[in-house]
């Protein structure tokens, strides 16, 4: 046989169908397995010029699922393998031990405490929009990096750094906005998501990816549009005239189109927005002016005045980080330190009261390896975050600096006039 039509996709993602014409296959039973894939697994077959895309995706990721994708792999004898992964979540899926050995002690002296938030955001966005069954986000790009070791065919990572994604969607938002984004991210997704027909699916993912444009614009364009561009762009850069990619329902209509079409490299860039102006230069006005009306209060005002508004800072600062880190639960020794160490550290803002916090509560209450390999499920469920002791100190890293900062704007609001007769 030397056409395949079968292959045309389930569900192509655009009105005109994707042609599904494939170059001469290497055997009569290759071109049998791909034009009948196994149930379970969506493929799109791509055509753009000389070169043949195979996208394939797991509507509902569950045992019988992975053993297709397994099989479909074989079959297909994929010249080169795509996942969509980037390093470091190579590194996590690729290498457990490495993730449960981890040093969070060395994370938050790094001032990677928001790496960790970002992870732990991820989890809850994979779990969100994909349908699983006794089975955890990653096991198919697991499957796919398991097939290409055995293959010996060569593996690409086309994902974009998570971080990079991370810090485009903050700063792409407005200010007034970033509350919400951590609110959605952390607290917006604690119903547990079930697992649904692969019929479903997909018209579910595009439910909620409407709600998620309306609700958080930027947080879409970064996670969901700009990654779409990205890993069409890495797919298509792959130095091979067949390419098979194992994707997410997430991603897989919007890539293969974009592959039909010929990716844009200007829709390509990996730019980290720079921080503006005001985000770089604001936290250290407000150090430089609150320092200055001390030191001119102790110049020229009346010492009582000083005092009071010395204690209004500090009492003010501390209670609303000690309220704060209490929603969290944490050990009391973190509340006190975080709370005493907020009147200090909001005047830097290279250091945050959520840092001193994070580092005590790990010390005090550190994770155990279990529950570094259940945190996925249990930062799913609201009271996961109280329960798992990493989720735990994220949570404390979110409040206390969330407190800190209330501390701050009050504190302000209640000094008195050093100034004043």
């Amino acid at each position: 046989m030397s056409h395949t039509g079968a292959e045309a996709p389930a569900q192509p993602p655009s009105g005109e169908e994707l042609r599904a014409s494939a170059p001469q296959p290497h055997s009569p039973d290759e071109s049998q397995a791909l034009a009948l894939p196994p149930p379970g697994v969506h493929r799109q077959v791509v055509r753009h010029g000389e070169r043949r895309f195979v996208i394939l995706d797991l509507p509902r990721v569950d045992d019988a699922s992975l053993h297709a994708l397994r099989a479909t792999l074989q079959d297909l004898r994929p010249q080169a393998l795509a996942v969509e992964l980037d390093t470091q979540r190579l590194e996590w899926i690729g290498n457990q031990e490495s993730w449960q050995a981890l040093n969070l002690i060395d994370v938050l002296k790094a001032r990677k405490g928001t790496l960790l938030n970002a992870y732990l955001a991820l989890r809850i966005f994979q779990k969100r929009f994909g349908s699983f069954d006794g089975t955890e986000p990653g096991d198919e790009f697991r499957v796919a990096m398991e097939e290409a070791e055995r293959s010996e065919a060569p593996l690409h990572l086309v994902d974009r750094d998570m971080t990079i994604t991370g810090l485009r969607a903050w700063r792409r938002s407005p200010v007034w906005m970033r509350l919400l984004l951590i609110l959605t991210m952390t607290f917006g997704s604690f119903r547990r998501t079930k697992a649904r027909p692969a019929s479903e699916h997909r018209d579910r993912v595009q439910r909620r990816l409407k709600r998620l444009e309306r609700s958080l614009p930027a947080a879409k364009a970064a996670f969901v549009d700009e990654r779409d561009a990205h890993l069409a762009c890495s797919i298509e850069a792959i130095d091979a005239p067949e390419v098979v990619a194992v994707l997410s329902t997430v991603h897989a209509d919007r890539v293969a189109t974009l592959l039909q079409a010929g990716p844009r490299p200007e829709a390509c860039s990996d730019a980290v927005p720079p921080k503006s102006l005001f985000s770089r230069i604001f936290p250290w006005v407000i150090s430089a002016a609150i320092i200055a009306t001390f030191t001119l209060g102790f110049a020229l005002g009346d010492p009582s005045t000083i005092r009071q508004a010395l204690l209004t800072w500090f009492l003010v600062n501390g209670v609303c980080t000690a309220i704060a880190t209490s929603a969290a639960l944490a050990h009391p020794l973190t509340i006190l330190a975080s709370s005493l160490s907020a009147p200090i550290v909001s005047l830097n803002p290279a250091v945050g009261a959520g840092m001193v916090g994070g580092l005590v509560q790990l010390l005090i209450a550190p994770p155990s390896i279990k529950e570094l390999e259940q945190v996925g499920d249990d930062i799913a469920r609201l009271k996961g975050w109280w329960q798992n002791r990493l989720a735990k100190i994220a949570l404390v890293f979110i409040l206390a600096n969330l407190g800190s900062t209330i501390g701050t704007v009050v504190a302000l609001l209640m000094f008195p006039d050093l100034f004043g007769s």
